[in-house]
């Protein structure tokens, strides 16, 4: 391992970061240009909001099943890089697909269609810039912080183009950034090409992974902590107009938060190295818990918008050190599979019943009564991270 990372690794893989770099820049453009701004489609074609709903729960519940899949395949045959490419042309050209159609029946089969895709992306590229931060010894937050950069100018960028041209440009600018994220993934190495194949099979792998107690208090941590910081994303707009912003201030917000990620994600490696991973992971969930209790008390929108750093410190830390954790955590032989475990769990679980249970308390209570509740589940995910600092799964020195 030495070798690899010592002289001609450093300096002779510096392109390959540029590369990884751009790819997680036009992976998480398409998100960006996707996500915020598909409800404005929807809108365009008349569906209900209950229709909407439907929809918008389509990726949670299909990632639950598809992401352990994609990795799985991953790990079993070594294909980083071939998963990825379809991937994410699939899902480019799926969107295409949604312009030309208005029912919506077929808006929900063309929409699941490109979550199957969709859901291989997150997990395997990670898998890929995990691998390639380890064997060269860089920072995996300074990798995923472009990310970050992506997704804010993308929710600014396409949100000009949609005014100005209408909806059908969220597709293209996602089929545009899903086609470059393609064309700087070709020079990157398959960083896992040395690593062990998988000699069991994917089924007793995977409970092999449930059976790891540290990894499995991390899954359960972030079903309650990444369910709560996803699901925000669907109520932040209601919830500030709700305390008295305006639409085109839900823009400047996300604008903002997004941003915010990219700087932290760049300190996460230091702090990392300061404090360590879990006390990291375990700063970034209180954080969380504590925006959101502060948010259920209506506080000044003038507030919100000077404090958008505060999603900097919790999500992006989270983001920069909890794929990093899994990898830490778990067999070689199964990076993928774990990864995209925890994708499925956080991403899809947790979101899928943090947006249920949001949409009841918002019809039985208020909106301000949505984040009290995501309070107290943060809270809950701070349990299984205290068990895995402290209690008797911790690390002993030597090891870490």
């Amino acid at each position: 391992m030495a070798e690899r990372t010592s002289g001609k690794g450093k300096s002779g893989t510096g392109g390959h970061l540029a590369y990884l770099s751009a790819l997680y820049l036009f992976i998480y453009y398409g998100l960006g240009a996707f996500t915020p701004l598909i409800t404005q489609y929807y809108e365009s074609i008349n569906l209900s909001g209950t229709q909407i709903g439907l929809i918008s729960a389509v990726t949670p519940v299909v990632s639950i099943v598809t992401q352990p899949l994609w990795g799985m395949i991953c790990d079993k045959f070594q294909v980083r890089k071939g998963v990825l490419v379809t991937a994410l042309l699939a899902s480019g050209l799926a969107g295409l697909l949604f312009p030309a159609v208005s029912a919506f029946a077929f808006v929900l089969l063309i929409y699941t269609l490109l979550s199957i895709f969709q859901s291989a992306i997150v997990p395997v590229s990670d898998s890929m810039a995990l691998g390639y931060a380890y064997r060269h010894q860089v920072s995996f937050g300074d990798i995923r912080m472009w990310g970050a950069i992506g997704f804010a100018a993308a929710a600014f960028f396409t949100g000009l183009l949609v005014d100005r041209w209408g909806p059908v440009m969220i597709f293209y600018s996602y089929l545009f950034a899903m086609v470059m994220a393609v064309l700087v993934l070709r020079p990157i190495p398959e960083e896992a090409e040395n690593a062990p194949r998988l000699k069991v099979s994917v089924l007793a792998g995977v409970k092999g992974l449930l059976r790891l107690p540290r990894f499995l208090l991390f899954l359960s941590a972030s079903f309650f902590i990444f369910g709560s910081v996803n699901a925000n994303n669907v109520w932040f707009a209601l919830y500030y107009q709700e305390i008295g912003g305006t639409v085109a201030g839900v823009g400047l917000a996300f604008l903002l938060f997004a941003g915010s990620e990219a700087p932290f994600m760049k300190l996460a490696g230091f702090v990392v190295r300061r404090w360590g991973l879990e006390l990291t992971i375990l700063l970034a969930g209180s954080v969380s818990a504590i925006r959101w209790f502060w948010y259920s008390t209506a506080p000044d929108t003038t507030a919100v918008l000077a404090l958008f750093f505060v999603q900097g410190i919790s999500v992006g830390f989270y983001l920069a050190t909890a794929a990093q954790f899994v990898r830490e955590n778990t067999p070689a032989s199964l990076q993928v599979t774990a990864l995209a475990l925890f994708f499925s769990v956080g991403h899809g679980l947790g979101t899928m019943a943090c947006n249920l249970a949001a949409g009841w308390i918002k019809d039985t209570y208020s909106m301000l009564a949505i984040y009290l509740f995501f309070g107290m589940v943060t809270v809950l995910g701070l349990i299984p991270l205290l068990l895995i600092r402290f209690g008797p799964w911790k690390r002993h020195a030597e090891e870490e």
